[in-house]
């Protein structure tokens, strides 16, 4: 048994990690800003980015440390939430780093979220840890982000970016968005279609964030994203089949999105190729291969 301490635990892909963790009985300490918390059999701590406190006591003698909090990005993009999501980032990390200077054992491995925004938009290429950054908001704020949680590294502790892809998980994230558009039997593709979705089941991604910090693989970046991409076409006609609903056309073209979603119709309408097999070479293996089988998984099909 373990003890695993981790910020952002409330969201979607943080309680699936509990959920993991819990099963497998490690122990648990979450670090929250809502002093109200309670949390069956876990020690809940206090801490607050934009004041810049924390209780130490949450980091003292964890094994491991699982950074996930951060402003999401699914939110209207004026120019106050752009910043809000930059500083959201940057503040949280470096309070954790200070923090864990201040404290007598620390963990020897911290793995943090990151994103497969910092690739930016591509049609043709695969893309691997080693592609370029893109230049645009998404790509300087994951950039930022991943030049912050690299500074957990140290002779003592492994420092582990996870590069997110789209979760797939119910109610939650783009699955959240989408569902009662599919439900409502209007559901389309979006923009040309022809974008690459690269997901990932959320139990993978619970289980690849214990792995990357229980298994010794070496400090860096990481694509968290499952083995079969898809084109925004095909996933959306698969999540229709999933919840036995037709799929409409024509396609909602992108300059609409960018209407009603201004600059956040980014997140819509890039495209993603992109590879896993990084991890997968350091042994991880996947519970669920292809979007049918992950959406079959969460629709109970």
């Amino acid at each position: 048994m373990a003890i695993f301490t981790i910020t952002g635990a409330t969201g979607s892909v943080g309680q699936a990690i509990v959920n993991q963790l819990l099963e497998e009985n490690h122990s648990v300490r979450v670090l929250s800003t809502r002093k109200d918390l309670t949390m069956d059999g876990i020690e809940v701590y206090s801490w607050n980015t934009d004041h810049g406190t924390i209780d130490l006591a949450a980091l003292e003698g964890a094994d491991h440390l699982i950074h996930l909090a951060g402003a999401t990005v699914s939110q209207r993009w004026t120019p106050k939430y752009k910043q809000a999501i930059m500083d959201s980032r940057v503040q949280g990390t470096q309070l954790l780093i200070d923090a864990l200077q201040k404290i007598n054992k620390g963990p020897s491995s911290v793995v943090s979220a990151s994103a497969i925004g910092i690739y930016g938009s591509d049609f043709n290429n695969e893309l691997t840890e080693t592609s370029p950054a893109a230049d645009d908001f998404l790509a300087a704020v994951t950039k930022i982000w991943e030049s912050y949680t690299q500074k957990f590294e140290s002779n003592n502790c492994r420092s582990v970016q996870l590069r997110i892809g789209i979760v797939l998980d119910q109610g939650a994230g783009a699955l959240g968005q989408l569902e009662p558009f599919v439900k409502w039997g209007i559901a389309s593709p979006l923009g040309s279609g022809k974008q690459w979705t690269s997901w990932i089941h959320v139990e993978d991604l619970a289980r690849m964030f214990l792995f990357a910090a229980t298994q010794a693989i070496p400090s860096g970046p990481y694509n968290a994203v499952g083995p079969e991409p898809l084109t925004n076409k095909v996933f959306t006609k698969q999540l229709c089949r999933a919840l036995h609903r037709p799929m409409l056309f024509p396609a909602v073209p992108g300059f609409a999105l960018k209407l009603i979603f201004g600059e956040m119709a980014t997140l819509a309408l890039m495209s993603q190729k992109v590879s896993p097999a990084k991890i997968t070479g350091t042994g991880f293996t996947f519970h669920y291969t292809t979007a049918v089988q992950a959406l079959e998984q969460i629709y109970g099909n």
